[in-house]
């Protein structure tokens, strides 16, 4: 395809190729464009197109001003379906052909991806396609929220609270969370600054189409009024699930405050986007960085021949020069040779950290150096202290709850933790991927056992572990602070200490995991609400956590990567406990944030600031 680049060339930095997209008449004719260029200051107005290449190949042929090209399905079934709905040519802009995507081209490739924050801003709609394989029944439930985002349009009338809640009704929960994991749009790091920073998002799956705009505001309109209904709660926790890093990212009066609650800085915004994918790793960056330079931080302009380490650093100075503040809570230890301070964006599933408000710092202002290192690195420079040891540790993690197929590709905690506590099951769930939330399940089971005991035997009453785990599970399942969980939890630690006694069978003959006595045990879970909600909610929330006990007797819970002779850490300006590495003199490496009992208010802030100290983070 790049010989047709040839003809139009961009001359200027914000110079940008359109599509004149013929119209059709039928979804049998071939897709016909021209190209043509203009400057994003000047341009007339066009559509952008935001979708999921799905790695998919060009197998598909289009006519560019009469000579064929091959594109990709997923390009030609949104092309094709614009012309087949205009009567005239359209200006369209879509990635795959609108930039140069040879290898050759990489310079292109930079100056483009560096405005495409100004493209998507440009454009008069953008337009949302969510994918060319149509699954009936989501189709149904996405035409009811479809309907419910509608409703917003009748916010006047006196019976608008009653019509979103009946609409809401007839949106089935299970199924577009079903749609959400199912369609690869929303999984995706790209798409979060195109509909952020569009005038209109239009999505279009089948023949529905959704406008994004009314649905944050009926969504946000409906927690606001009926927050307190189970129906809505689930509604809006689904949602979150497929548009929740899409609202964080929102600024300004577009931003649905009722729904974002708690969720306003751009480290979140980042939390929430190492989750989405990316087949190149520095796109976990270049895919936000029209947003982040929207949002008014200072950013190099993206070069993909760039040390992906460079890359990752010099956004986590930007964002942390730009807001001010420390942004350690997202970091955990990967190896010596990646710098601690920068958060890992490259995973899609980053160990969970503790949710709550905190102040183990208490209200300490979060001052910070970076200096140059030997090895040509920066270090960070912060003030701290180093309150105690890590005396042991489990090392066996939990795993959370879900995967997604891709995400399992690159779990390496997975088959380490595997490798632990179920070295029998590994070859069977790499032969069942599809069942791997059952093989989660029983691995949950099993580290939370082995927890029990490493808990109990570090202990010096059975009354001080069962405090400490019930508070860290407790706030870590974000349970609302006027529930009294005693109970389900005492009644939790009773099934978990009840392995059922199986019949001995050969590993060969054990083929199905719903036969394992770990199964069993949360099956017994699940029959008891309270029990089932408190389970799952800290299992969901505690991705690749581990415990551990400090030299205070105090035990705490943060990354696998936890181990004995680790620091515990308080860092004036950041919340919550940080354990660190000790390297050398006053040079440390970041291990992981970590909920640690007892401290978690300030009470080990130390009320001398003498007893304060600078160290280097590297």
């Amino acid at each position: 395809m790049a010989n047709i680049y040839d003809q139009v060339p961009l001359r200027t930095p914000n110079s940008i190729r359109l599509l004149k997209l013929l119209p059709a008449s039928s979804t049998d004719d071939v897709v016909k464009f021209d190209l043509l260029v203009v400057t994003l200051d000047q341009c007339p107005p066009f559509k952008a197109i935001s979708y999921s290449w799905d790695g998919q190949r060009p197998s598909v042929e289009a006519l560019c001003s009469g000579q064929p090209i091959l594109v990709t399905l997923n390009c030609n079934n949104v092309l094709r379906h614009l012309a087949v709905n205009s009567n005239a040519p359209s200006l369209v802009w879509i990635d795959a052909i609108c930039i140069n995507q040879s290898p050759e081209a990489v310079i292109e490739r930079n100056q483009q991806v560096s405005i495409m924050g100004q493209i998507y801003t440009a454009a008069e709609e953008v337009v949302v396609w969510l994918g060319s394989k149509i699954e009936p029944a989501w189709e149904e439930t996405f035409r009811s929220l479809s309907k419910f985002a509608d409703a917003c349009l009748s916010s006047g009338d006196e019976n608008y609270s009653e019509q979103l809640l009946a609409l809401a009704s007839n949106i089935d929960s299970k199924t577009l969370n079903d749609m959400f994991w199912g369609v690869t749009w929303f999984s995706r790091v790209w798409v979060v600054q195109e509909v952020a920073l569009s005038k209109t998002a239009t999505f279009i799956y089948g023949k529905v189409t959704l406008t994004y705009f009314n649905l944050i505001k009926s969504w946000s309109d409906l927690y606001s009024k009926h927050k307190g209904e189970i129906l809505v709660q689930n509604l809006n926790q689904t949602l979150y699930n497929g548009f929740g890093t899409h609202i964080v990212s929102l600024q300004g009066p577009r931003r649905a405050l009722a729904i974002t609650e708690g969720y306003d800085s751009v480290e979140e915004l980042f939390r929430q986007a190492s989750r989405l994918l990316a087949t190149e790793p520095r796109d976990k960056v270049y895919g936000l960085h029209g947003l982040l330079v929207s949002y008014g931080i200072s950013l190099p302009d993206a070069d993909y021949r760039k040390p992906l380490e460079s890359i990752y650093m010099e956004t986590t100075r930007g964002i942390m020069e730009y807001r001010k503040c420390l942004n350690l809570i997202s970091c955990y230890y990967v190896s010596d040779e990646w710098p601690s301070w920068v958060p890992d964006w490259r995973t899609s599933l980053p160990p969970s950290t503790p949710k709550g408000d905190y102040h183990a710092s208490r209200p300490s202002k979060g001052t910070f150096d970076f200096i140059d290192l030997p090895n040509g690195s920066l270090g960070l420079r912060v003030t701290a202290a180093i309150i105690g040891d890590v005396s042991s540790a489990l090392g066996a993690s939990l795993l959370g709850r879900y995967r997604t197929a891709e995400a399992l590709k690159t779990d390496t905690v997975l088959t380490q933790v595997e490798d632990q506590i179920a070295p029998d099951w590994k070859d069977k769930r790499l032969q069942h991927g599809a069942d791997i939330a059952k093989f989660l399940a029983v691995y949950n089971i099993r580290v939370l056992r082995r927890a029990l005991e490493f808990l109990e035997k570090e202990s010096s009453s059975q009354d001080t572990w069962r405090e400490d785990l019930y508070e860290i599970v407790f706030n870590q399942a974000s349970m609302d602070d006027k529930l009294d969980m005693r109970k389900p939890f005492s009644q939790w630690l009773d099934i978990l200490s009840d392995l059922p006694v199986k019949p001995r069978q050969d590993r060969g003959t054990l083929s199905n995991i719903d036969d394992s006595p770990e199964m069993e045990l949360y099956k017994r879970i699940s029959t008891n609400n309270n029990v089932s909600e408190l389970h799952e909610l800290f299992t969901a929330a505690s991705y690749f956590w581990t415990f551990f006990k400090t030299d205070s007797g105090a035990f705490g819970a943060g990354a696998h990567t936890i181990m004995s002779g680790d620091k515990v850490g308080l860092v004036a300006g950041v919340t919550i406990p940080m354990v660190v590495r000790h390297v050398y003199e006053d040079t440390y490496r970041v291990v992981s944030p970590a909920y640690v009992c007892g401290i978690m208010q300030g009470e080990a802030w130390p009320k001398d600031p003498n007893n304060l100290t600078s160290i280097t983070i590297i």
